[in-house]
């Protein structure tokens, strides 16, 4: 056969040809290659996949705390063997979470599933209507390579750490009041805050003190006119846990009866002729705080019936206004006179004096407890005396003051020590009130008085009384003679009865 010599054009079109599948040999090589690596990089990342899910499931499996994982559709796809002994089964399948966890017919109000389906972390405090104890909980997305998103949600009890947070306070004011009974158990005290006194009454009216400091109840205290009921009070207030807020002391009796409703529950502008702005009442300021009611026996009936109600529900309304409004106080209660007289003569409501007068303190009078004056009238040297013009009192001072009954208490003898250190000079007010009333009786037995003489007699002497008992204080004398303040004027001129 003849050979035929290819042309040049054919063996160029051959080595094209080779050339073009030697490329393409070279490119399948590197793309093997590259599927090979890329395979190898996989199964690598797969078995590290696989340990980690082993490393993270050993460690679940071994925690204490319960932890669980559901999917985007709320079912449980994971426990771990804690949250199988908390909730009792291992029998996971198709049950959400909020049925098999919690017990509950519908999700949890807060549930937090669209927030980890977002990809973020939750935490929250959480007490279990399974057992009701506190659980600190944590909810972690987990990611899928399909890119779903699982929610792990891991359990921890606080409980016990929950009750020890609630009970430092508790500890922290139980050891305060402990300390102050201890501090106030040494007999030798001889004040308590700006009260002064060691003698055996005044020691229990400190313990007295202490106790309803470590109450909130309402509290009455009762004695003579002078012998510091609002110290008594304040030291309560200072002692108790509303310390940090207001104390706000009312004087009742020197409140006319048309202002009483709008001094303690405030008004709104425009409520009345002159009420150009709003302005706060007593229970307004005392939110929080004290309420001392000094004199409370002087509030009328009508007032203690808006009171009463105060204290059921601490709601009232300001004088021209519709608007409730609340405050929390504590009251305090100041008289000198007799409540249960009060109430039985029905100048009290008998359920407004069983709110207020839940603990009561009776503060001796000064006669009761005279060991106490020369503590006192050390007290008043230091108050009223500059350091050069300190003095010491002679015995005879000290002797008329053991003598004198003090009816107007340590108010009476804090005048008197100032008008000596004035004057140098005792004066005791009471040794010149006029006519006492066993003289007036002696001159009646001695003498043959008429009719008229004997009633005008009666009179001046009754009014003298009255008006002791009430320490010369003309508005009270006129009120529990029931007669008008300008007759009592009238009586003390008739009968020139004068206080020097």
């Amino acid at each position: 056969m003849k050979y035929i010599e290819p042309s040049m054009e054919l063996k160029k079109t051959h080595a094209e040809l080779k050339q073009r599948v030697e490329e393409r040999t070279t490119e399948a090589v590197k793309a093997n290659e590259l599927l090979r690596r890329e395979i190898e990089k996989r199964k690598r990342a797969e078995e590290a996949l696989r340990e980690s899910e082993e490393k993270y499931r050993s460690m679940m499996e071994a925690m204490n705390d319960p932890v669980y994982i559901c999917s985007n559709d709320y079912r449980v796809i994971y426990m771990n063997p804690a949250m199988i002994r908390w909730i009792g089964t291992s029998d996971i399948e198709g049950i959400p979470c909020y049925k098999l966890i919690h017990g509950l017919d519908e999700k949890c109000q807060q549930c937090v599933h669209d927030k980890i389906q977002k990809g973020e972390h939750s935490v929250t405090d959480l007490i279990s209507p399974k057992d009701g104890r506190v659980y600190h909980i944590s909810h972690s997305p987990v990611f899928h390579t399909d890119k779903s998103v699982s929610k792990m949600t891991i359990f921890r009890d606080i409980t016990e750490r929950r009750l020890q947070e609630f009970a430092i306070p508790e500890d922290t004011e139980r050891l305060r009041n402990e300390n102050i009974r201890l501090s106030s158990s040494i007999k030798e005290r001889y004040r308590f805050g700006d009260i002064i006194g060691k003698s055996r009454p005044m020691q229990e009216i400190y313990e007295l003190i202490l106790k309803a400091a470590n109450s909130d109840a309402n509290v009455v205290i009762d004695g003579e006119s002078g012998t510091g009921k609002e110290m008594v009070a304040r030291a309560i207030h200072d002692m108790s846990n509303r310390r940090d807020k207001v104390f706000v002391a009312v004087n009742c009796g020197a409140i006319p009866e048309t202002l009483l409703e709008s001094e303690f529950f405030g008004y709104k502008r425009g409520a009345f002729t002159g009420a150009n702005m709003d302005k706060h009442g007593y229970l307004d300021l005392a939110e929080g705080g004290t309420l001392f009611l000094d004199e409370v026996g002087e509030i009328d009936l009508n007032l203690q019936v808006k009171l009463l109600r105060v204290i059921d529900s601490r709601g009232y309304t300001p004088v021209g206004s519709n608007k409730t409004k609340y405050s929390d106080f504590r009251i305090i209660a100041a008289t000198n006179k007799n409540l249960v007289e009060q109430v039985n003569k029905n100048l009290m409501r008998e359920d407004f004096f069983y709110r207020i007068h839940v603990i009561l303190l009776t503060v001796p009078p000064l006669r009761q407890r005279k060991e106490d004056i020369p503590l006192l009238v050390e007290h008043f040297l230091k108050l009223h005396c500059n350091g050069k013009d300190r003095q010491s009192l002679p015995v005879k001072i000290f002797e008329a003051l053991y003598s004198h009954d003090w009816p107007g208490n340590v108010r009476e003898l804090e005048n008197v020590l100032k008008r000596y250190f004035t004057i140098q000079r005792l004066d005791f007010v009471n040794s010149h009130r006029p006519h006492k009333a066993n003289k007036a009786n002696d001159y009646l037995m001695r003498e043959s008085v008429g009719l008229r003489d004997a009633v005008e007699l009666f009179e001046k002497n009754y009014i003298t009384k009255v008006l002791e008992q009430n320490c010369w204080h003309r508005g009270k004398a006129a009120k529990m003679l029931g007669i008008p303040e300008r007759t009592l004027y009238r009586k003390l001129k008739q009968f020139k009865l004068t206080v020097s």
